[in-house]
């Protein structure tokens, strides 16, 4: 981008077309991976998203730019529904959840190796840090065409009514509404790690080590997630899993606000990725719950964009507070504000599950 001038204007132009092609289509391609099936579905989008890492490193325009933007995030909205109902095809109610929890812990190996990828690559000319990324898809998608196996789900597809019936299903789903606006405000919480701990250093300690910050909780997530995932499901019903996560979501980030020293620092950040480690694979979990057979890539589909809004919330709410308690003098305003709606979040978790119980 440098190597464009780009203006901040320009940047935050692509960058929304990026989030829209992945967290916007999202909805429309995963009920697509319903119709053609999952592993065809993650084939394309990885081809796709391949098509587009390698573009980036061979445009020298702005509309090339927005074209690799468009293509990398589209791939990943079809492949990212499509994997995640695929987990759910290939698991049983029974060990799901500890699927998920092996899915999310082999995604935060990746946390830790790539800042350290990252740092490597930072010396090269842009093209090869997209050549890069570029060959990591292929190979998955050489990976997945030769040893991902195909699976047949229940739906047939004479047995899907269409795009729009599919999408109609989903809204009609009550229940799977509430738990999508649940799961959008406590996304909103975890999508401050990385507004929060920025700031923060720098206010304590500017010119820190945050990439060692953030693997230090990617390596504990790696350990404790397949253990504490397996046990929160034996200890605990779904809703109060979800408000465990977002109670130490919450708590990590008032920690982080309150606290004068990377020390606390360190303890918010572990905080909010213990968080994580209960949350996110219950939340996959009950997804796949609410869609039943045949529309599971759909459900997910409906879920990522409704994470994506969330993001979004978070990022323009979390700035706001943080701009508007640096103008009334009132520093802790961001950190209170994130845990009472952390609270909030889960008291209406909690009733939903005395709700579910009668």
């Amino acid at each position: 981008m440098h190597d464009l001038l780009l203006t901040v204007t320009i940047v935050g132009v692509i960058s929304a077309i990026r989030s829209f092609s992945q967290q916007g289509l999202s909805v429309f391609c995963g009920t697509l991976a319903d119709r053609l099936g999952y592993k065809r579905t993650i084939l394309i989008g990885l081809f796709i998203r391949s098509f587009g890492f390698g573009l980036f490193g061979f445009v020298d325009h702005i509309p090339g730019l927005i074209l690799a933007c468009f293509f990398s995030g589209l791939g990943a909205a079809l492949f990212q529904p499509a994997s995640y109902a695929y987990y759910a095809a290939l698991s049983t109610p029974e060990n799901r959840i500890t699927v998920y929890s092996i899915r999310e812990m082999l995604s935060n190996l990746g946390f830790v190796v790539g800042p350290i990828l990252g740092a490597f690559l930072m010396g090269f000319h842009f093209q090869y840090v997209s050549i890069t990324a570029t060959l990591i898809f292929v190979f998955s998608f050489l990976l997945s065409l030769f040893f991902l196996p195909q699976i047949k789900t229940k739906q047939t597809k004479a047995d899907y009514e269409g795009m729009i019936p599919q999408l109609r299903k989903v809204l009609q789903n009550r229940s799977f509404l509430r738990f999508m606006v649940f799961t959008m405000i406590s996304w909103s919480l975890v999508a401050q790690l990385y507004i929060a701990v920025p700031f923060r250093v720098n206010q304590i300690a500017a010119g820190a080590n945050i990439g060692f910050i953030y693997s230090c909780g990617a390596i504990v997530m790696v350990l404790l997630q397949v253990p504490f995932s397996k046990l929160s499901q034996t200890k605990m019903q779904p809703f109060g899993v979800l408000s465990v996560g977002t109670l130490l979501i919450s708590a990590g980030l008032f920690t982080i606000g309150m606290s004068g020293s990377m020390w606390g620092i360190y303890a918010g950040v572990i905080s909010l990725m213990l968080g994580q480690v209960f949350w996110q694979p219950m939340m996959n979990t009950m997804v796949s719950e609410f869609a039943g057979a045949g529309s599971i890539a759909s459900y997910f589909g409906f879920n990522s964009f409704a994470l994506s809004i969330g993001a979004m919330i978070g990022n323009v709410g979390g700035g706001y507070l943080y701009d508007l308690g640096s103008i009334l003098g009132w520093g802790a305003l961001p950190w209170i504000s994130f845990f009472i709606v952390g609270l909030v979040n889960i008291w209406f978790m909690l009733k939903e599950q005395r709700s579910s119980l009668k």
